[in-house]
């Protein structure tokens, strides 16, 4: 275990260099004025008409500066069966979002704690005594754990993350516990061997197990114990709980399959869609009335597969509380705040300054020049970051059918959403949010030639 005491010791001190960083990085603001002028939000205005017009995008863009909204904008529809268009009352299933939701709640139930030095295997009892075992929480939250992703299995979404799990009554677990038992505990099911892909901190790579794992220390740091627990300590309630009743986001919560929602959108998908063929579920036969007639509906997915990973619904009202919420201390404090949004594993992105923080994308960007930044090492603190713009996104999905691009522009109090219920490419919601930006950032809407190419494909 010599090689784990080495690498805590290192991961301390990058932690500390790391926080550092980040306060100096929480200034206020390269920029003395960030109002979006009305020549930026008619710019704003043609690109969304642009999508929309071409049947490409179905949703919500909605735009905040502080408390107010300065844009916002509907198409397509909510529900084609029954002629009901997008509003913003609209509810979205917000995906990986969750994740945000997520790193807070276990931040504010380990408050004091160090995330570097608790592990899985502290928090986990049922959590096999492997290699793995001692990933850290930190390592969880970065996404930099080598715990293999459990979405790149296909037949997961078949019969897994039922609650209660309905297939086996030997294991004392519940529904989340047993797929994570299954599929997030480095073992053969996941292609893995007792041991991580890679020494964790080395390197980002994306998983889900990483924050379906978190749901379970959640749910076991409330109840004390996993298995058969009452549902005040089931994650949904928690979140409801922690963030979601403190913020009045009352059009917001965990999906249940069985539930009934007031303005939920159905999920659609271009029925060509390169990933369709892939869907465990099965599409109608047939799509919409015309202009949609290529237009499915979603297949369905269990919804407790995605979990503390990807669960949540929302609106854009809803999210904009969220956002400004986060701007005060009602959900986290500011030390919190300083470690969940700083810069930790940098994603390898080939189109921005990208690292990934607790639940958060943290970007940096030129606010005076277009372009990549152009020194974005590595390690986060060899490099002055100061000199640009940094900003949160996340572009959350939910299999087949919903995209929420959610972006905060902290240095200007601003906010981007771009909800979708309806994927052709996938990328049309993440193309309207980035030239959103680029048109506040630089007056022009810098589209990129992906984005131009789906539009002269519409």
């Amino acid at each position: 275990m010599k090689w784990l005491i080495q690498l805590r010791l290192r991961m301390m001190m990058l932690f500390c260099i790391t926080l550092a960083l980040a306060s100096c990085l929480q200034k206020k603001s390269i920029a003395d004025n960030h109002t979006i002028m009305p020549n930026q939000l008619e710019m704003i205005a043609a690109v969304v008409n642009e999508y929309c017009d071409a049947n490409l995008f179905f949703g919500t863009v909605y735009i905040t500066s502080v408390d107010k909204v300065v844009y916002q904008s509907n198409c397509g529809p909510q529900n084609m069966q029954y002629d009901v268009d997008n509003s913003v009352k609209s509810k979205y299933r917000i995906g990986s979002n969750t994740k945000a939701f997520s790193a807070a709640i276990l931040m504010k139930m380990l408050d004091g704690k160090d995330l570097r030095q608790e592990t899985i295997g502290d928090h986990l009892p049922w959590y096999p005594d492997n290699q793995c075992a001692d990933v850290s929480l930190h390592h969880l939250l970065t996404m930099s754990s080598g715990i293999n992703n459990y979405s790149d299995n296909e037949a997961v979404y078949d019969n897994y993350g039922w609650r209660p799990y309905l297939y086996n009554s030997s294991l004392d677990l519940n529904g989340p516990e047993d797929f994570s038992n299954r599929f997030c505990t480095c073992g053969a099911e996941a292609g893995q061997s007792g041991t991580p892909s890679f020494t964790p901190g080395s390197k980002y790579e994306y998983s889900n197990c990483n924050y379906y794992l978190i749901g379970n220390i959640i749910e076991q740091l409330a109840a004390g114990k996993q298995g058969n627990i009452g549902r005040e300590y089931w994650f949904a309630n928690i979140v409801q709980e922690q963030i979601l009743n403190p913020l009045s986001m009352t059009d917001s919560g965990s999906y249940s399959a069985i539930g009934v929602y007031s303005n939920m959108t159905t999920g659609y998908i271009y029925n060509q869609n390169q990933y369709l063929p892939l869907a465990n579920g099965r599409p109608p036969a047939t799509g919409g009335p015309a202009p949609y007639e290529d237009i499915l509906v979603n297949p369905y997915s269990n919804p407790l597969v995605l979990y503390s990973a990807g669960d949540l619904y929302s609106t854009v009202e809803d999210m904009h509380k969220w956002d400004q919420g986060l701007y005060g201390t009602q959900i986290l404090n500011d030390t919190q705040k300083l470690a969940a949004f700083a810069p930790y594993s940098n994603t390898g992105s080939s189109d921005e300054c990208e690292y990934y923080g607790y639940g958060w994308f943290v970007t940096y960007v030129d606010p005076n020049q277009y372009g990549k930044v152009a020194n974005c090492p590595e390690n986060p603190a060899d490099a002055n970051l100061r000199m640009y713009e940094k900003f949160l996104q996340y572009s959350g999905s939910y299999p087949y059918s919903w995209v929420t691009s959610f972006t905060r522009l902290l240095e200007r109090d601003q906010s981007i959403m771009v909800f979708s219920n309806y994927v052709k490419e996938g990328i049309e919601s993440d193309c309207i949010a980035k030239e959103i930006r680029n048109i506040i950032f630089y007056s022009d809407k810098h589209r990129t030639e992906q984005c131009q190419q789906d539009l002269n494909q519409a």
